[in-house]
């Protein structure tokens, strides 16, 4: 699970939007699969009808954009998201479970096979919700990346790891498809969603 070579990572890089824009801490952005054809984009759902945390999952459908999440810094105090820096993810939708809307990984019973999924209810910078973006070159003229789960750079981690997981998408036994760490590269883009309410009270997938 730890990254491969196919993406790589400069600290001193900006992150930047499917507009070419600097992309903006706490700003609420869609995450899209870079490919389409692939399916929509992030969004959040249950397992069961009453189940909490909700998962981070992906919409079925191209056109759906999911619900959008806002990406802030953890360590240094500046207006824009910089590769390789650990960075809180968060869901900019009101959520009926009443928790925190920060993914976080572990491990869910929602049907993955053992693999470690995202939900929401995390905490800011704690290993289990430490996440960085890394440039994955796989399309010219368009900057895509590779979410990966570094818990080492956050908090107090136990571990003597130093490894990065690839964050993708792992699809449960009735096909439907779950955020999780995996090998598998999973290039997204990020699309600012001020071209709609940047909030959502709910999301369809509820």
């Amino acid at each position: 699970m730890p990254h491969n070579g196919t993406v790589h990572s400069n600290a001193a890089d900006v992150i930047y939007d499917s507009a070419g824009n600097k992309l903006l801490r706490g700003v609420p952005y869609y995450v899209l699969p870079l490919f389409s054809g692939s399916g929509g984009g992030l969004t959040l759902s249950r397992t069961t009808i009453d189940s909490c945390p909700l998962d981070v999952t992906q919409e079925p459908f191209d056109l759906s954009k999911g619900v959008p999440f806002t990406i802030t810094p953890n360590v240094f105090d500046e207006d824009y998201v910089r590769e390789a820096y650990p960075v809180t993810i968060e869901a900019d939708v009101t959520d009926p479970c009443r928790g925190s809307n920060i993914m976080k990984v572990t491990t869910s019973d929602n049907g993955t096979k053992g693999f470690k999924s995202a939900t929401i209810g995390g905490e800011s910078n704690k290993p289990e919700s430490c996440f960085q973006l890394v440039e994955a070159d796989m399309m010219p003229g368009l900057r895509s990346y590779q979410i990966q789960l570094c818990p080492f750079k956050c908090g107090t981690n136990t571990s003597t790891s130093l490894n990065c997981y690839n964050v993708g998408l792992v699809a449960n036994d009735v096909g439907k498809k779950f955020l999780a760490t995996t090998e598998v590269i999973y290039p997204v883009v990020l699309t600012n969603s001020f071209v709609k309410p940047a909030s959502q009270s709910s999301t369809s997938s509820l």
